[in-house]
């Protein structure tokens, strides 16, 4: 299992941080047909990504894959669930005029991607131990 799971980790690392620009990060989430291609393309490019680490083409796997990355970076799901929670929300942040702004919105920052990673790292443990 473990060694099944290890290329995820490091399919996903490499997808989401070294082939996503800036752009595709930030245009994902946008309304309407613009922003369902900006998330669509990262989601192509991540579910290659995470099956080349893989060494497979199975068309079951590219599905699962594809279907655990698209809904939480479309709807961007780890800043619903932190503002669910009552956890650090980068907009409250971003909007604040407290005298630690930059610090907060820092922090908050950091804790959205550490939210996201763990959202998506967790569907794709789930899957693991679904397929293997």
């Amino acid at each position: 299992m473990i060694e099944i799971f290890i290329p995820i980790v490091l399919g996903h690392f490499v997808a989401d941080y070294l082939f996503q620009n800036r752009e595709m990060a930030i245009r994902k989430s946008e309304k309407g047909l613009i922003g369902f291609l900006w998330c669509f393309v990262p989601c192509v490019i991540y579910t290659a990504t995470i099956c080349a680490f893989l060494q497979t083409l199975d068309p079951m796997m590219m599905f699962l894959v594809f279907m655990s990355h698209f809904p939480i970076d479309r709807w961007s799901l780890a800043g619903k669930w932190l503002r669910f929670i009552g956890g650090r929300d980068i907009l409250a942040a971003y909007n604040s005029v407290k005298k630690y702004r930059e610090i907060d919105l820092s922090f908050s920052c950091l804790v959205y991607a550490i939210a996201d990673n763990t959202m998506h790292l967790v569907l794709l443990y789930w899957m693991t131990l679904y397929l293997f």
